[in-house]
C-alpha cells in the first residue's frame, strides 16, 4: 500500500471538522498507534545510547587525538566562565574576552563549565550528556519520519541514525557537532507537526532552537529565512507569513544576546562568531590544486601568511589574537576578491563541495580485539559488523532510490520537508571550508531518504513469501 494510502494516525483534531465526531474504532486505532509510537522511540533510544556506550568503551582512547587544539580552545573559555563567572562574559575588560576565542560560537563552552561544575573536570561527563543528546537525535528522525511516512519507515530511519558509526563516534568527541543537530531536528519536527495544527507560538520555538543550534555552531545562522521558504508548501493562505515571520524571529531573538555581547564587548556587529574569512579563504584554497592562487589551506598556513603580509611576527602566532575583527574581515575582502575575479570557478567548486556532502564519514569503526567480557565482545562483533554497511557505496544509491520513489509517489510535501535543511548545507556550506563534522545534521534526512527505498525492498522481499502463505 503507496504511504499516502496509508491508514491517518495523526491526531483526531486532524482528522474531523467541528461536526464530526470520533468512532470509538478511529479512537482504538489511535491509541494503538501512539504506544507503537512510544515503544518503538524507547528502543531507538535504548539501542542509540547502547551502541555510543559501546564505541566510547571502545574508542575513548583515540578521542584526545581528533582536534586537539580546537577541544583545547572550548575548554580555556569554559575554565574562563568558571574562574571570573557568566556575568564576564558581558565585561570588555575581563579575560573571558581573549578575542583568540572567538572563533568558535560560546555555547559550548558554557555547557561545559555548567558540567564541570556539576562534575569537575571530567571528559566522561560531557561525552555522557553528548550521548544522550545523541540517543534523542536518533529518536527526533524517526518522530519526523513518522509524521510524513509509515511507521515501518520511521523505524528503519531511527534505527539507522542509532547504529551510524558517523553519530557515534562525533557523539564521543569533544566538540559541539553532535549538539548542534538536535536543536535543528526538534525544530523540523515542531514544523512538521504544525500542518495538523498550525500555532504561530509552536513556530516560535521551533526558530528559537534553529538560534540554540547557532549558540553550538554558526552553521545555521541563515537556516531559519531558508526554511520559511517551506511555510507556502506546509500552511495554507493566510498563515504563511505569519509562520515564516515567526520562525526568523524566533532565531533572532535566540541569537540577539550573542550579538549583543559582541557588540558591548567588541564594539562590532558580529552575529554569532568569527571565522566567515577564515573558513572562506581555506574553502577555496582547498580546490586551488595548482596553488595558483597563492592562498593557504590550513590555520598555520593562513597566520604564517598574515604574518608576512602585514610584517607583523605576532600574527603568527594565533588565528586571530591581536586585531581579531580586522583580520577576519580582511580574510572576507581577500575571499570575495577572488570569488569576483573567478566566478565561474567557483561556482564549481560549490557544486564539487555540495556533492562531496553526500558521501559518508569514515568513522572509526567498533572493534572486537579491544572489548571486555565475553557480553561485550559479542555485541561489538554485531555492531562493528552492522556499521560496516554504512558506506557511500550503500547508502548512497538508497538515498537516490528513495528520491525516485517519492518523486514517483508525488510526494513533493514529503521531499520539501526532508530535503529542506540538506539543500541548506549544500547551498550555503558550499562556499566555505566544510568538514564533515559541519554537516552532520543533513544525513539525518538522508537516512530518513534512504529508509523509504529500504522499507520497498523489504517489502519487494517479503511479497513473495507472504503470497506464498496466503496460497498455502
Amino acid at each position: 500500500m503507496p504511504p499516502d494510502k496509508m491508514p491517518n494516525h495523526r491526531s483526531p483534531e486532524s482528522q474531523v471538522t467541528s461536526k464530526e465526531t470520533i468512532s470509538p474504532k478511529d479512537s482504538a486505532a489511535h491509541r494503538n498507534f501512539g504506544r507503537q509510537r512510544i515503544i518503538v522511540a524507547g528502543l531507538i533510544f535504548v539501542s542509540a545510547f547502547g551502541v555510543r556506550l559501546l564505541v566510547w568503551q571502545n574508542k575513548r582512547a583515540e578521542v584526545p587525538q581528533v582536534q586537539t587544539g580546537v577541544a583545547e580552545n572550548y575548554k580555556q573559555l569554559a575554565r574562563l566562565l568558571q574562574q571570573n563567572g557568566l556575568a564576564s562574559f558581558f565585561d570588555h575588560s575581563s579575560t573571558t574576552n581573549n578575542p583568540d576565542l572567538l572563533g568558535h560560537p560560546p555555547g559550548y563552552s558554557i555547557l561545559l563549565a555548567f558540567l564541570y561544575r556539576l562534575a569537575g573536570e571530567t571528559d566522561f561527563a560531557t561525552q555522557l550528556f553528548q550521548m544522550i543528546c545523541d540517543s534523542l537525535a536518533a529518536v527526533m528522525i524517526f518522530l519526523i519520519a513518522i509524521e510524513l511516512l509509515p511507521l515501518g519507515i520511521g523505524l528503519i530511519a531511527g534505527f539507522m541514525a542509532a547504529l551510524a558509526p558517523q553519530f557515534s563516534w562525533n557523539s564521543i568527541l569533544l566538540l559541539p557537532d553532535t549538539l548542534a543537530a538536535l536543536p535543528v531536528l526538534i525544530a523540523i519536527y515542531l514544523i512538521t507537526r504544525s500542518r495538523w495544527r498550525p500555532r504561530w507560538s509552536t513556530i516560535l520555538v521551533a526558530g528559537g532552537l534553529i538560534g540554540l543550534s547557532c549558540w553550538f555552531r554558526a552553521n545555521a545562522l541563515l537556516l531559519a529565512p531558508f526554511l520559511a521558504l517551506l511555510m507556502p508548501i506546509i500552511f495554507p493562505r493566510g498563515l504563511r507569513l505569519k509562520m515564516g515571520l515567526a520562525l526568523i524571529g524566533g532565531a533572532i531573538l535566540t541569537v540577539a544576546p550573542l550579538t549583543i555581547r559582541n557588540a558591548v564587548v567588541f564594539g562590532h556587529f558580529i552575529p554569532v562568531s568569527l571565522g566567515a574569512g577564515q573558513t572562506l579563504l581555506e574553502g577555496i584554497a582547498d580546490y586551488d590544486e595548482t596553488g595558483s592562487l597563492g592562498l593557504a589551506d590550513t590555520d598555520m598556513g593562513l597566520m604564517k601568511q598574515e604574518a608576512e603580509i602585514h610584517n607583523r611576527p605576532d600574527y603568527a602566532l594565533t588565528l586571530f589574537g591581536p586585531d581579531a575583527i580586522e583580520r577576519d574581515r580582511e580574510r572576507l575582502v581577500r575571499g570575495f576578491g577572488f570569488i569576483r575575479a573567478h566566478p565561474i570557478w567557483f561556482i564549481s567548486v560549490m557544486i564539487r563541495r555540495a556533492g562531496s556532502m553526500w558521501r559518508l564519514e569514515r568513522a572509526p569503526l567498533i572493534s572486537s580485539a579491544y572489548a571486555s567480557g565475553p557480553v561485550t565482545t559479542l555485541a561489538a562483533f554485531v555492531v562493528g559488523g552492522i556499521q560496516r554497511l554504512f558506506i557511500t557505496a550503500v547508502v548512497l544509491p538508497l538515498v537516490v532510490a528513495g528520491l525516485i520513489l517519492l518523486t514517483l509517489r508525488k510526494q513533493g510535501r514529503v521531499l520539501a520537508i526532508l530535503l529542506a535543511v540538506p539543500v541548506y548545507y549544500f547551498c550555503v556550506q558550499s562556499a566555505l571550508h566544510t568538514e564533515y563534522r559541519y554537516v552532520l545534521t543533513i544525513h539525518y534526512f538522508l537516512f530518513a531518504i534512504a529508509a523509504v527505498a529500504t522499507h520497498g525492498i523489504v517489502r519487494l522481499i517479503r511479497r513473495p513469501t507472504l503470497t506464498k502463505v496466503e496460497r498455502g
